[in-house]
């Protein structure tokens, strides 16, 4: 049975907050403006000074050009979310992936914002992580109770540990992270009980990619169409798992998926949702072989 574990860091979430500022043109995008204007209204509050609207603005051009080598800013903090922010620094500045370039026009650029940022936001944080103890708890209860049935998955794929890094700064999408003994993921910490099963799912979806991806055998990518068949083979095998493990939430999952596609609270039937999400057939195969496997197993 996998050890189920929740994970907060002020520095991951720094930088994640760093994110929800920048516009990102593919489906990574972290920004949000709702997010911006609160944020904006405590930084009012505080006694540190810092343009980070402006700071975001000049390195996100750079940014977006080059998003498929500095990308990885969005997962190298995961890997180590208990580091200290000197260490944080360090290893985004030291980044073999990086070029010169890169680290002249975003990655040195990026280290200092956050160094100014940090200032203004970690008390913040710390004010946060107190203030929300008993609903921290709650929803942790809550998505235990909904990840303990997908035991079969983790058991399959020998994965000791379903971590999930709930997010203070993160208010859309995912990050999930690759572990040879765990399921990692970051997702935005629920508000209340609904929002938790929308976490859930996020989580599933996230953990989904880290066996899915290695069914399509080539490198995945946002600029020549991988990423969306890997979105939609991730879609479809949850859409399978989840009736399999917990039948009665798979309306739940459609209408979690229908609100991801812009859906105005309603969701698709299942014939609607299984035309919309196509994979070819060669690759549907490859799936339906997978969770055959997975339920094959005896635990």
């Amino acid at each position: 049975m996998a050890e189920i574990v929740f994970i907060y860091s002020k520095c991951v979430d720094l930088v994640y907050h760093m994110l929800a500022y920048m516009q990102v043109y593919n489906d990574s995008n972290l920004y949000s403006e709702k997010y911006i204007s609160e944020f904006e209204k405590y930084r009012r509050t505080s006694d540190f000074s810092f343009d980070l609207k402006y700071t975001t603005t000049k390195i996100q051009q750079y940014y977006n050009q080059h998003f498929e080598r500095l990308g990885i800013v969005n997962f190298l903090p995961l890997t180590q979310p208990d580091e200290d922010f000197e260490t944080l620094k360090e290893r985004l500045l030291n980044y073999p992936g990086f070029t010169r370039e890169d680290k002249d026009f975003f990655v040195e650029p990026f280290v200092t914002a956050l160094e100014k940022e940090s200032l203004i936001y970690f008390p913040y944080w710390e004010s946060e992580y107190r203030n929300a103890h008993d609903r921290r708890k709650k929803c942790e209860v809550q998505l235990e109770s909904l990840l303990r049935p997908c035991d079969r998955v983790f058991s399959h794929y020998q994965k000791n540990r379903a971590a999930a890094f709930l997010s203070f700064s993160i208010t859309c999408n995912g990050r999930g992270l690759q572990s040879q003994d765990a399921f990692f993921a970051a997702v935005p910490l629920p508000q209340n009980e609904w929002e938790a099963e929308q976490a859930f799912f996020q989580l599933f979806h996230e953990y989904t990619h880290q066996f899915t991806d290695g069914l399509l055998n080539r490198t995945i990518r946002m600029d020549d169409g991988t990423h969306d068949l890997s979105e939609n083979l991730v879609i479809l095998t949850d859409y399978f798992i989840i009736k399999k493990i917990r039948e009665e939430m798979a309306k739940e999952y459609l209408l979690w998926i229908s609100a991801s596609c812009g859906g105005a609270g309603t969701s698709f039937d299942e014939a609607a949702f299984l035309n919309l999400f196509r994979i070819p057939p060669d690759i549907e195969e490859m799936m339906l072989k997978e969770i055959k496997d997975i339920f094959s197993d005896g635990i």
